[in-house]
Parts: C-alpha cells; structure tokens; sequence
C-alpha cells in the first residue's frame, strides 16, 4: 500500500478532493490531506523530526469540508506549519509518497497578485522535488 499526499485548504474546489480520494482507492492508497499554516512559519526551514507526529489537526471547518467531499475511502488530515510547497513535499518525501495532489488556484485578481508575489505551489513542487504531481484545474464556469 502507498500514500498520496494531497494539499488541502477552506473552500477548496470539491473536485480536486474526488480526485485525489478516487486515485487512493483506486490503488489501493492511504489518503493523506495536508492543510500547510503558511502564516506560522518564521524561517524557511521546515521544523525537524515527522511532521505528522508532530502536527495539529485542521480546522474543523476544514475537517466538515474534508468529510464531505472525501467518500468512499479513509483518510487522515493533517495541519503543518510551514510554506505549503516546502510542506507538502517534507510530508511526501518523509512518508514516501507515490505522489502529490494540489488544486490550481482560483482566478481573480487577489489570486494574480498573490502568485505573483509567493508563486505557484505546483510550480514550486515541480521544481523542486522529484515525486510525480498531479494538478488538478478547477472547472470554469461558462
């Protein structure tokens, strides 16, 4: 059995939650959904030790949102604090993932600035980890 690593936050698009939850029974995978508190960091060092011993439970908003969107299979959800890309490819490497899972990020123009400012998540993964990644688009509306 292996583990996909899926980045997870409030009010997230459901179909990126449905497709990482349908890979992982599809293959047979733990589910493991990650929420990175990228306001709680002070370095850019990701803290030492198993991330996921050591760290919070979601939000229970996020957790209701998680439980909703995530059926037919087990998971476990995680709060880690810390840059998210950083944080989800410490998670991924420590549990040796098969893959990890991100959302594209709404459009608008906060979300332009913002990726301007911080960059892509994905983007940053892709370059800066060896584990395959799946980006899921969010649907757009006509």
């Amino acid at each position: 059995m292996g583990t996909i690593v899926v980045g997870v936050e409030a009010g997230m698009p459901s179909g990126v939650l449905a497709t990482a939850a349908d890979l992982a029974k599809q293959l047979g995978d733990r589910l493991v959904c990650v929420h990175a508190l990228s306001g709680r960091y002070v370095t850019e060092k990701i803290a030492e030790g198993d991330l996921l011993e050591s760290a919070e439970p979601v939000s229970e908003d996020l957790a209701w949102e998680l439980s909703l969107s995530i059926t037919g299979i087990n998971f476990e959800s995680y709060a880690v604090a810390g840059d998210p890309a950083k944080v989800l490819a410490a998670v991924a490497e420590q549990q040796d993932a098969r893959m990890i899972v991100v959302g594209t990020r709404r459009s608008g123009l906060r979300q332009k600035f913002a990726e301007l400012l911080d960059g892509s998540i994905a983007l940053a993964l892709a370059q800066k980890q060896a584990r395959p990644l799946l980006v899921v688009p969010l649907a757009r509306s006509h």
